[in-house]
């Protein structure tokens, strides 16, 4: 599905769509500049661009980014076993290879609780502000626990400041990280939620997005306008859409999500 070379990975245009991928809402390091996407994780860099039927991931971290894109992951078969559901037919066509990335866990945490009652630019400006304090870097859990709320004040955390420095030092003086690593999927958000300002919707974002557990739909508000039903609570319609599309209801979620906030809202401006 992909070739590695010295400095770049190669796959072709039908197994990532560039865009769908990088501009869907789990990911908030990353600059497009015309067509090329540079894209920051943990303290690697790689640009990603398209030229005729094929991608290109320019990087000295070929390994990393192999792993980060999710490149071993047969997406088309995941959009074919989705495709017998009638209600995801439209956001299936309208979409390429839309994958779901593997993200650093401690970073992810971070940048979803920044994420909270916030809009993507000044989440995007708030986590490249936390990285320059460590040269571009992500910082570890100790390095931010160290970070006063001062200067957290200062990036524009706002009221996140003390969740950020609460779950910062947590993550420094426990195991929790490696207890979500090897957690099932119903005992992952039970520990995430219980770090500062982590609620439902983080902890599954993080279980999708950082713990590869591909069966967790987070319900935001496109979830719950487009797929609600009668007077179903957010709970309600979280497991619905669990047990509805099993180990892919990440993968539908994605593409729903897409579909609606970013390709239909794009058309109506």
């Amino acid at each position: 599905m992909y070739k590695t070379e010295a400095g770049r990975i190669i796959t072709a245009k039908s197994n990532i769509d560039v865009k769908a991928t990088l501009e869907c809402g789990q990911l908030f390091r990353f600059e497009k500049n015309d067509e090329v996407y540079t894209v920051k994780s943990g303290g690697n860099t790689c640009k990603v661009y398209t030229e005729g039927d094929y991608v290109t991931v320019e990087t000295a971290a070929v390994d990393y980014f192999v792993k980060f894109f999710n490149f071993d992951r047969d997406v088309n078969r995941i959009k074919r076993e989705l495709s017998r559901f009638p209600e995801l037919v439209k956001p299936l066509e309208s979409c390429g290879a839309l994958r779901i990335l593997h993200q650093p866990l401690f970073e992810t945490i971070i940048s979803f609780i920044i994420s909270a009652n916030n809009n993507i630019p000044r989440i995007k400006s708030i986590i490249n502000r936390l990285c320059a304090m460590y040269d571009d870097v992500f910082p570890t859990p100790e390095q931010l626990a160290d970070v006063s709320l001062r200067q957290l004040d200062a990036i524009g955390c706002g009221y996140r400041s003390q969740y950020i420095h609460d779950t910062a030092k947590t993550c420094a003086e426990t195991d929790v990280l490696n207890r979500l690593i090897g957690a099932r999927t119903g005992d992952a958000p039970r520990i995430l939620m219980s770090m500062r300002g982590v609620g439902q919707k983080v902890a599954d974002c993080v279980s999708l997005f950082a713990l590869g557990r591909m069966e967790v739909v987070p319900v935001d508000t496109w979830i719950l306008k487009t797929q609600r039903q009668g007077m179903e609570t957010e709970s309600q319609l979280r497991a619905r859409l669990m047990d509805r599309y099993g180990e892919n209801a990440g993968y539908a979620q994605q593409y729903i999500f897409y579909y609606n906030a970013i390709l239909q809202e794009g058309n109506k401006q």
